[in-house]
């Protein structure tokens, strides 16, 4: 859906209003929820506007069902909602009670009884309605993993299970955001559950749509082998990337990373190409880390100043690949691409003498001036970049960048590969 809304996104008639952020098809049952909640939270006081009204027919057809025969038949009414759309207006009530009573309006997508759930396997069943949750005694709401008593409200038509039937199930997906606790929210389109009997597996055969690992902690394994997506929601490169920069950006001379087979390489290859100074094995009730000791460098009055830079390439969700030839440089090869491999995990530089491509997991480089040591080498120039930088080849058969300075620059002293230089590391 594109575009933001040119009409209905001014207060017309009370003081505050709910508006809409993002695009979205709101349903009757969520406007008249909405509604409810805040006339309940106001306790029948002030005034409340419903800006929106479901004139969008969307229709459904059962699960399971040959192609063809037309269209299906309606199935329920939504209001087509555009950013800035003014969804809720109230007035003759105070400002924290109104703001109280528009964020619970906001969040009514929460489940509780007599909240409308889809099921998301082939038992039959395709609607039901939340009676209570099991299993607690003064909580309202439910989450991903909680198991509640429902009744079926739609059924499909000669299959085990019947419309009115009293069932147990298992929340499997929630509009509400579900926080973690690496930072990541996890949201979906509609609320749905899983029916199970009562050891806790499901009815059906087939589940549909994707579930988080949530269930698996929770003892749902069946429910997860029957599962057609898994959300992982964790992303081992992009933490420690995270990190890293977290902790250089925070002037933290160290810092702690989990020990896995992926970030010990990513690790060797950081400490061989000179971004840290030390790294350290470190085991904490039987789990490994690595204690990484961070570059920095020291001006005359004492502060530090960021070095590294880091950015996250390809992702769990979208997968990026280059054959060895469409490897970028990175400033013309002042950075490094971290790349995983058929022969493993390996900088750009060693792809391209290896001839193989992978998946580019990251890049990583140095801004010009903030590095620490200087040593002085001596070597035969190999390669010429166009940015005024060449390749060094030294005595002891190693490759190292250097830039040609100003000095040389002004003195119009013209440099070729072939040519024996001194060139002063910074990367030390």
């Amino acid at each position: 859906m594109k575009g933001i809304s040119y009409r209905g996104n001014h207060i017309c008639f009370g003081r505050y209003a709910l508006q809409a952020l993002e695009p979205a098809w709101i349903t009757s049952r969520q406007i008249e929820a909405g509604r409810r909640a805040m006339t309940r939270n106001v306790r029948r006081g002030g005034k409340i506007w419903v800006r929106i009204f479901p004139d969008k027919p969307v229709t459904v057809r059962p699960t399971e069902t040959r192609m063809g025969s037309g269209k299906g038949s309606p199935e329920y009414w939504v209001a087509v909602v555009k950013p800035g759309r003014i969804l809720y207006e109230m007035g003759g009530v105070a400002e924290n009670i109104a703001r109280k009573a528009i964020s619970i309006a906001a969040r009514n997508d929460m489940i509780q009884p007599q909240t409308h759930l889809n099921v998301a396997d082939n038992s039959g069943a395709r609607k039901l309605m939340c009676i209570r949750i099991i299993g607690t005694s003064n909580r309202r709401y439910a989450n991903i993993g909680d198991v509640i008593v429902a009744v079926i409200k739609e059924a499909v038509p000669n299959m085990p299970l019947e419309r009115s039937e009293v069932i147990r199930a298992v929340i499997v997906r929630t509009c509400k955001e579900l926080k973690r606790d690496n930072g990541m929210i996890i949201r979906y389109d509609d609320n749905a559950a899983v029916i199970i009997d009562q050891e806790g597996n499901p009815k059906g055969t087939r589940i549909f749509g994707a579930i988080v690992r949530e269930l698996r902690q929770l003892n749902f394994t069946k429910i997860v082998s029957l599962a057609p997506e898994f959300i992982m929601g964790r992303d081992t490169i992009a933490d420690i990337i995270t990190s890293i920069r977290n902790a250089d950006m925070d002037r933290k001379v160290t810092v702690r990373i989990a020990s896995t087979n992926i970030t010990e390489n990513i690790v060797k290859i950081l400490l061989r190409e000179g971004f840290i100074e030390n790294v350290r094995k470190h085991q904490e009730s039987n789990k490994y880390f690595l204690v990484l000791t961070l570059r920095h460098r020291r001006n005359r009055k004492g502060a530090y100043r960021t070095i590294l830079n880091l950015k996250r390439i390809s992702r769990p969700g979208l997968r990026i690949y280059f054959n060895y030839q469409r490897i970028p440089r990175i400033l013309g090869g002042m950075g490094i691409v971290i790349l995983s491999t058929s022969r493993g995990i390996m900088t750009d530089r060693e792809a391209r003498l290896e001839r193989i491509g992978g998946e580019i997991l990251c890049y990583i480089w140095v801004l010009p001036g903030m590095k620490e040591k200087k040593w002085i080498h001596e070597g035969l120039i190999t390669e010429s970049l166009p940015n005024g930088m060449f390749w060094v080849r030294l005595d002891n058969e190693n490759m190292i960048l250097g830039y040609v300075s100003g000095k040389i620059r002004r003195s119009f002293i013209r440099i070729l590969p072939g040519d024996r230089v001194k060139i002063e590391d910074l990367n030390n």
